[in-house]
């Protein structure tokens, strides 16, 4: 055990210098910005624990609580704002603090206080650093904020998944109040801190080398507007997908560094506390598919339906190559993968491959068993299917995308991961690769893919309708009579919606509760999609306007016809080319739920 934690350590300190850091890096620095010495160490010591805390709880929390999988990280990423504005507004931590001069306990404590809260300096005193820079002594409430700030951080920071990493999360998962569990995810946290903590306390010193108080209080707003932009980047999903770039364009030196992580003794100490480490295949240590050897497939958790099968269990498929794709009905992106997903499984199932959809629900109405059945028929899917309402497949594999693809090897190892859309070609090699690893030395020939659609500039967003996430809601409510009688605006601004009429708006969609009701989307695409629901049938008309071409739809006819039934993905638009219009739907009967709109080349 003692080796194992001494590997997670390294793999810590190997972790933090590698291209994921690079999202948190702007943070860490500023934890500098004010000059306060113990301002570092707060913010680390915080990262430190939220990410040993949250790693082996964070599961339960949401499925105890009943929360969305995502509010754990928006709590933390409205925290990293907040430290954000303190930095740009000082004023508001002079507030703070007066909110908490009372504030007993650890607090106080570290930051050096008496038990009336009196500062043994004396109120106003200046300390001063090794430096010679003076500066205001931490107290209770910059104890407070340091601390909240690293908690922030821990939950938000996704660190570069090695062997040691990936037995981890599955312990987490498995046995998370395991003794082994516990030391290995706080030597690994304690092991990335440490380099962060040099980061941060060297920004410091540069910034007190300045000297000049107006060029530091110059930094620390210039700091604070870095953070605040840090912070609106996470909260669209930018600091995974820039993390996930980085780490695919950079050197792969941190893989060179984990070769520790992968010599048989540490698999064999993984293996002996129950988790399944990176083994190697015979051949080159990544195999001759030449990928690299990730951590033991999770098992498929909390399936409430097996669609298309029997249930099904990693350890039942060892020895074949497994294609774990995670997707849900309503999801464009998603939809659009399903055609080579399918060509994939008709094409060499023979050979020992297996394709299982993970269905994980965005919507309430993508929970029903027969709504996805019925998606399934209408894609042609014949492979496997797993209904995961709960979200436990989708937490053991720490996903967060639609759709994500994990490629699994005969031993039951991931080999490669791939995010969103397109890649289509390398994917079908991969899978190629292994099954070749696997022993299938005659295969069926490889035809090259279609392209993918072609990637618009300045494509509308994906608009929610919902209150929950709704962020383009352009409509005035009509003075005088009541809160959910809604009129178009005069002028429309680009990316955003509007309704005209009597609306019902709930978190997840909003409800049109007369005929004649309406909705306006102004967009920027070649196809729209409207994801819609109505318990019977609602007839509804879409009248494009400010563009020429569009043409009749699977699901809108010449005339502007449209039926709405079953919750699912309706095509509204279709136009030879990407442009700017405005698209009205017109709901000539009550009834109709309108979730979001997402949009396609």
């Amino acid at each position: 055990m003692l080796v194992l934690i001494f590997v997670a350590f390294i793999a810590g300190l190997v972790t933090a210098v590698s291209p994921c850091v690079l999202p948190i890096l702007p943070i860490v620095l500023a934890t500098g910005a004010d000059g306060d010495r113990r301002r570092p160490v707060l913010v680390i010591a915080g990262l430190i624990g939220s990410f040993s805390f949250f790693t082996l709880a964070s599961v339960e929390i949401i499925q105890t609580l009943h929360l969305p999988s995502s509010t754990l990280r928006d709590i933390a990423i409205a925290i990293i704002a907040l430290f954000g504005l303190t930095l740009l507004v000082p004023a508001l931590t002079t507030r703070f603090e007066r909110l908490t001069a009372g504030l007993p306990g650890i607090g106080a404590r570290l930051a050096g206080t008496d038990r009336l809260g009196t500062g043994r300096l004396g109120t106003g005193r200046l300390g001063t650093d090794r430096l010679g820079v003076g500066e205001p002594r931490v107290g209770a409430a910059g104890v407070i904020a340091g601390l909240a700030t690293g908690v922030g951080l821990g939950l938000v920071w996704t660190p570069c998944a090695g062997p040691i990493l990936g037995a981890i999360t599955s312990l987490a998962v498995t046995a998370p109040g395991s003794l082994a569990t516990f030391a290995l995810v706080v030597a690994y946290a304690i092991g990335a801190g440490l380099p962060l903590l040099a980061i941060a306390m060297g920004g410091r010193a540069a910034l007190a080398r300045l000297r000049m108080r107006s060029a530091s209080a110059w930094a620390g707003r210039a700091f604070g507007v870095l953070v605040l932009a840090t912070a609106g980047l996470m909260a669209v999903g930018a600091d995974t997908a820039l993390s996930a770039d980085l780490t695919g364009a950079l050197p792969d030196w941190t893989n060179t560094l984990q070769t520790l992580e992968r010599t048989n003794q540490v698999q064999s100490a993984l293996q002996d506390i129950g988790a399944n480490g990176a083994t190697t295949v015979s051949g080159p240590a990544s195999g001759i598919s030449g990928l690299p050897v990730g951590p033991a497939a999770p098992d498929f958790t909390g399936i409430d339906h097996w669609l298309n099968s029997s249930p099904l269990t990693m350890a039942g498929l060892r020895g074949k190559v497994v294609l774990v794709d995670f997707w849900t009905y309503s999801c464009i992106n998603c939809i659009r993968t399903l055609p080579y997903v399918e060509s994939w499984y008709q094409k060499y199932a023979a050979d020992g491959f297996v394709v299982v959809g993970v269905h994980t629900p965005e919507f309430a109405f993508e929970h029903d068993t027969g709504n996805v059945a019925a998606s399934i028929v209408r894609f042609g899917i014949t492979y496997p299917v797993a209904q995961d309402n709960e979200y436990g497949t989708w937490n053991a594999y720490s996903n967060a995308y639609w759709p994500a693809d994990y490629l699994i090897d005969a031993t039951g190892h991931i080999r490669s991961t791939h995010f969103g859309e397109g890649d289509y070609n390398q994917t079908e090699i991969e899978i190629r690769g292994l099954l070749a690893e696997a022993g299938q030395a005659a295969l069926p020939s490889a035809a090259p893919s279609a392209p993918p659609p072609p990637f618009i500039a300045n494509q509308t967003p994906e608009t929610y309708i919902g209150t929950d996430r709704a962020t383009s809601f352009a409509s005035p409510q009509v003075a005088g009579a009541g809160a959910a009688k809604y009129t178009f605006p005069s002028y429309l601004s680009d990316d955003t919606f509007a309704v005209s009429g009597t609306f019902d708006f709930q978190p997840q969609y909003a409800t049109a509760t007369q005929a004649g009701d309406q909705l306006e989307l102004s967009f920027y695409a070649r196809d729209v999609y409207l994801v819609v629901a109505a318990d019977s049938p609602v007839p509804a008309t879409v009248q494009v306007t400010g563009v020429t071409g569009a043409s009749p739809t699977e699901d809108v006819g010449a005339d502007g016809a449209m039926g709405i039934g079953a919750a699912r993905l309706y095509h509204v638009v279709h136009l030879p080319s990407a442009a700017r219009g405005t698209v009205i739907i017109t709901f000539n009967a009550a009834g109709a739920r309108a979730y979001s709109f997402t949009f396609g080349g």
